[in-house]
């Protein structure tokens, strides 16, 4: 190979190194939690049948999770979505294996199981994030949220429901039927008299900054 066919090669490498990296960093959407959340909307649910992810989720120019174009979302899809854009734009996942990464993605999922801390779980045993309590959850924080009735949410954290100065619910955005998708929506903790949510197997997760 010659001098400058080497130098276009190396060129073209260097370019596509670039494109990967640009592509892995998702820098449109920002760094913030509330404000990557807030640029998806809408756009159905699905919790069967479809990987409920927003985008393409991909690290080191590779597929870690797939996105079903044009498809319905799911909360555990949209929250890890969200998540993935954040901890890639702040750097939280540089040097962090493909295994690692896809060990992440699934823990998102199913750490835990049935009143599993999930997404707190994916995010301690990456070390991107540590548990909070509900008192100290804060928005932009991850939650796990499950009901009296057996079934979960997965959720970002927007804002407490107070009742006097008790905490009675959140206010969060996810995807779930009610909001056709993504939105925002609120649900009360069973103690109130108002809700399902089971205040003892609610867990929240901040993620490092």
């Amino acid at each position: 190979m010659g001098r400058i066919e080497k130098q276009k090669r190396l060129l073209i490498e260097e370019s596509n190194r670039s494109l990967l990296n640009e592509v892995d960093g998702y820098y449109e959407y920002g760094t913030n939690i509330i404000d990557i959340a807030n640029q998806f909307s809408g756009g159905g649910y699905k919790w069967e049948g479809v990987s409920g992810v927003c985008i393409p989720l991909k690290h080191d120019g590779k597929i870690i999770r797939s996105y079903d174009e044009g498809g319905p979302s799911h909360c555990c899809g949209f929250t890890l979505s969200i998540a993935f854009i954040a901890a890639t734009n702040r750097g939280l996942l540089e040097n962090k294996t493909e295994n690692e990464v896809s060990k992440f993605s699934s823990e998102w999922y199913s750490a835990g199981g049935k009143d599993g801390k999930l997404c707190v779980t994916a995010l301690e045993n990456l070390s991107i994030g540590k548990e909070v309590s509900l008192e100290n959850a804060q928005e932009g924080d991850f939650c796990q949220l499950w009901r009296t009735n057996g079934s979960g949410h997965s959720v970002i954290f927007e804002s407490h429901i107070y009742d006097g100065d008790s905490i009675i619910g959140i206010n969060y955005r996810s995807s779930q039927k009610s909001t056709d998708g993504i939105g925002s929506s609120s649900e009360h903790f069973s103690d109130s008299g108002k809700g399902k949510v089971d205040k003892d197997v609610t867990y929240f997760g901040r993620m490092n900054s």
